[in-house]
């Protein structure tokens, strides 16, 4: 059953008009994902091999009984029933409790006729009929479908469970089911490959619940619409954050933390640097906000640290960054921040106190004016690797450091930096940038051959309710999309 799937997916024909399929699109769906298959299949530009190798797959998985049906599928995708060349869709449910794929129904006919070919394969049951739909059950999951649509539907119990909720779906009109709502509207205009919006409780409570805590209450105010779209060279995904109600008000104080980045720390590492990440930080604002957050103002008023927080936010103004110069056995990190002076230093020393009851398992030792090396005999008392472990801080030319290499610390860069990379002309004015060096990676990876095919990821985001993550590859010209299929296959 998946390799048939797999097949057909990539082997597309003819566009079509408008069809009221989406109409059985859940308007409860926590996620939804729109799919171009005819686009990417396009992009993949599968060969003749390829595609001899995808049919005969296919028939390996049918027991070889249908050999003359796969060939009539290679030779025209539609004979099964299937517009697999309009807009495919999947979607699942709050907590992933059920997840489903709609299609446009091309021909019911041929559909039924593919059924009961698989029927014969005892790869599903024999087709029933519903209400205002037919329906089987095949591979763990239901498989429905009336003259407009087809839909399968996988959830955790009987699948037979879900005939009567997948009936529903399949009769709803215009505008009754997800299809009427904004969110569709925007999934719709979308002319990238995958379009996909997806709301927080898609995923377990366990996951999200913590990072929610002191959020206001109403999660289906807060949805994320992105976009993928495969290009020459590189992969580009666009990220939206749709927000209503009481996060509108949350974002207002959300913009008030972030600047404009600077670039100030870009000349402050050498060009092949293997991670580089950096944001426009007003740390008052910063904790003020953390502060709203019930949770994380306990956390603030009530932690076992005897550090002055409030002092250490408020020195913080203007450009942060976090990098990582190369990779070793044990790489080595370096954070920088802007910072309007060196009184918070001195709350540092209300630490020792408390290390001294360790019996010098940990201390913190001065290393000159406004520095510091924090010393722990054991890592993993930390939670890190077993071994003595040291953090260098300080602040020196009004600039915070913090460090678990000492010769990061100023460390001079002789020849190309980063600004002199193409992509550094992007970071300025932005309120955050990401960059991961691949190929700085593929030297100390030569045993990991695709990650030589790859130049960069970078992540970069000038508003808060928008982002924009690009992978570019070394191969400029041949679609990304391809050059991804070819190293899975690889």
């Amino acid at each position: 059953m998946g390799s048939l799937a797999l097949g057909m997916a990539f082997l597309l024909s003819a566009c079509g008009e408008s069809n009221p399929y989406t109409n059985a699109l859940p308007k409860d769906a926590a996620a939804v994902f729109s799919f171009d298959l005819m686009e990417m299949a396009q992009k993949c530009d599968l060969n003749d091999q390829a595609k001899q190798s995808m049919g005969q797959m296919m028939k390996s998985s049918l027991k070889g009984n249908a050999d003359a049906l796969v060939d009539k599928l290679m030779e025209n995708p539609e004979e099964s029933g299937l517009k697999l060349t309009d807009r495919v869709y999947f979607f699942g449910a709050s907590q992933m409790e059920m997840g489903g794929v709609l299609v446009r129904m091309a021909d019911k006919g041929k559909l039924e006729d593919l059924i009961a070919m698989l029927q014969e394969q005892k790869a599903c049951e024999a087709p029933a009929d519903g209400d205002g739909c037919r329906w089987t059950v095949g591979g763990g999951g239901l498989m429905a479908w009336t003259d407009d649509a087809f839909m399968m539907l996988a959830g955790n119990g009987n699948p037979k469970d879900l005939q009567h909720q997948a009936s529903m779906w399949l009769r709803q009109k215009e505008g009754e089911g997800y299809s009427g709502t904004p969110e569709f509207k925007k999934l719709e205009d979308a002319d990238e490959d995958v379009a996909m919006v997806t709301a927080l409780d898609v995923m377990p409570k366990s996951y999200w619940g913590p990072m929610t805590m002191g959020l206001p209450a109403d999660l289906n105010d807060l949805k994320i619409f992105s976009t993928l779209d495969f290009q020459a060279g590189r992969a580009v995904m666009e990220v939206e954050t749709l927000l209503e109600g009481k996060f509108k008000d949350l974002l207002k104080k959300q913009a008030e933390v972030s600047g404009e980045l600077d670039g100030t720390y870009l000349k402050t590492f050498p060009a092949n640097t293997v991670g580089w990440m950096a944001a426009n930080v007003n740390g008052e604002k910063a904790y003020e906000l953390l502060r709203e957050n019930p949770t994380v103002r306990q956390e603030l008023d009530n932690s076992m640290m005897p550090l002055d927080f409030e002092a250490i936010f408020k020195a913080v103004k203007g450009d942060v960054a976090v990098a990582m110069p190369e990779m070793s056995m044990k790489p080595g990190f370096i954070l920088y921040a802007d910072v309007t002076n060196s009184d918070f230093m001195r709350t540092f020393e209300d630490l020792k106190p408390m290390l001294a009851m360790t019996n010098g398992q940990m201390r913190l030792v001065n290393k000159g004016e406004n520095a510091y090396q924090f010393v722990a005999a054991n890592g993993a008392m930390l939670g890190m690797g077993r071994g003595p472990v040291s953090f260098w801080l300080g602040v020196k030319d009004d600039r915070f450091y913090l460090t678990n290499q000492e010769d990061l610390i100023g460390r001079e860069v002789k020849g190309l930096s980063l600004k002199d990379c193409d992509w550094a002309k992007d970071v300025k004015d932005k309120h955050f940038y990401l960059n991961v060096n691949f190929q700085a990676l593929a030297a100390v990876l030569p045993q990991v051959p695709y990650v030589s095919m790859l130049d960069y990821l970078s992540v970069e985001s000038d508003e808060p309710t928008k982002a924009r993550m690009v992978l570019q590859l070394k191969n400029r010209k041949e679609n990304a999309l391809k050059q991804l299929v070819q190293i899975v296959n690889n």
